[in-house]
């Protein structure tokens, strides 16, 4: 009875694991076959556009991508379909693509202010062409669709991307209208600054420089109501600040506290940085201390680190550590706090300053030991 079991349960490991493999092994997006060699995908069939009269939609979630699956060459020339007073933009509409290649093509869909209100079908089609003996012959096509809404009333939204103190910045911001939960591009800048005309509902605004997100806001918007909006985020900031207690050798006394940190600057070159250690000891403030002067503040990471002895010695209570980061003699930002314990004669509580994911790793290393001990007494049992 152990061995069938046994065996079942193997047979069922293998089972999940080929399943997993060939789940790792499909793409995210499969290609829509089509006659011909040519295939599309993309998002534009997952649109279901609800744009005002005079207003726009677009951005770099809203796409359709072509293939050429065939063995030769082929010629592509895009073609759209939709109402009267509506335009699906195509960034391309003709080209050619090698064999197993492929293009992505961003779109926007305009609506005229004098377009009928309504709900209608647009489409997108991909044509492939061949030269024959005859001339110039369609030799395969694929397309998708997406449901369009033209609505008569509408609201106003700008958003202005701007450093904490409130100076305007340059980044990528972008719209979105949220629907049933999900995130639906509406407008897309990469000035730091976006105004768009939309239809009411609940939004979603974000900021961001390199990938990395400065700031984001929901918000809603009536019909008839403009609304102004100012996603404020820093542009430098700190990023793997930790403290390490550091002890004599001789007595195993507290000697000091290794500050680590790196500060991170995305946006432009700033003439001065200055990082400030702030240290509380029960609640009262310490003498400020200047760890680092960075003169100019350069765009990307600095790492650096400092060790801290309090002016009047390691005294027993509970601390808190905090940087502060000035640029050009201004506050600009903060970091974490960090805690630690002194105890009485100057001894840490080590466990204070372990790092939360070196917590994860040991509790793992924990939970992997006692299933191996459960899993060798079942087996002795047996």
């Amino acid at each position: 009875m152990n061995k069938v079991s046994g065996l079942t349960l193997k047979r069922a490991a293998a089972f999940l694991l080929a399943l997993l493999l060939s789940a790792a092994a499909c793409p995210g997006i499969a290609p829509v076959s089509a006659g011909g060699g040519i295939a599309m995908s993309g998002s534009f069939y997952q649109q279901a556009f609800e744009i005002p009269q005079g207003a726009e939609i677009g951005g770099p979630d809203i796409y359709v991508v072509v293939f050429n699956n065939g063995s030769e060459e082929m010629v592509v020339r895009m073609k759209t379909r939709a109402p009267d007073g509506v335009h699906i933009v195509l960034s391309q509409t003709s080209f050619s693509l090698e064999p197993s290649g492929h293009l992505q093509i961003p779109v926007s869909v305009e609506v005229d202010e004098d377009a009928v209100p309504g709900t209608y079908e647009i489409s997108i089609t991909a044509e492939s062409y061949k030269k024959e003996a005859v001339g110039i012959q369609v030799s395969g096509s694929a397309g998708q669709t997406a449901s369009l809404t033209v609505l008569g009333e509408s609201g106003m939204v700008s958003i202005q991307a701007a450093s904490p103190d409130s100076s305007p910045i340059t980044s990528h911001v972008r719209l979105y209208r949220v629907v049933e939960g999900k995130n639906r591009e509406v407008a897309y800048s990469q000035t730091g600054y976006l105004e768009a005309r939309v239809a009411p509902g609940s939004f979603y605004a974000v900021s961001y420089i390199g990938g990395i997100n400065l700031a984001e806001e929901y918000f809603d918007v009536a019909s008839g109501e403009t609304r102004s909006i100012t996603l404020s985020g820093a542009t430098v900031y700190f990023e793997g600040f930790d403290i390490v207690a550091n002890y004599n050798e001789s007595d195993k006394k507290l000697a000091f506290v290794k500050i680590v940190y790196t500060v991170r600057n995305l946006y432009q070159r700033i003439d001065e940085g200055q990082v400030i250690l702030s240290v509380k000891r029960g609640g009262v403030l310490l003498p400020e201390v200047v760890m680092a002067t960075l003169s100019p503040l350069e765009t990307g990471r600095a790492g650096l680190n400092y060790n801290y002895i309090p002016s009047d010695g390691w005294v027993a209570g509970e601390y808190e550590f905090q940087l502060i980061l000035k640029l050009d003699g201004q506050q600009y930002t903060t970091s974490s706090v960090k805690d630690m314990s002194v105890a009485k004669g100057g001894i840490a509580a080590f466990f204070s300053s372990i790092n939360p994911y070196v917590w994860a790793a040991i509790g793992l290393v924990l939970l992997f030991i006692i299933i191996f001990f459960i899993t060798r007494m079942a087996a002795r049992r047996r």
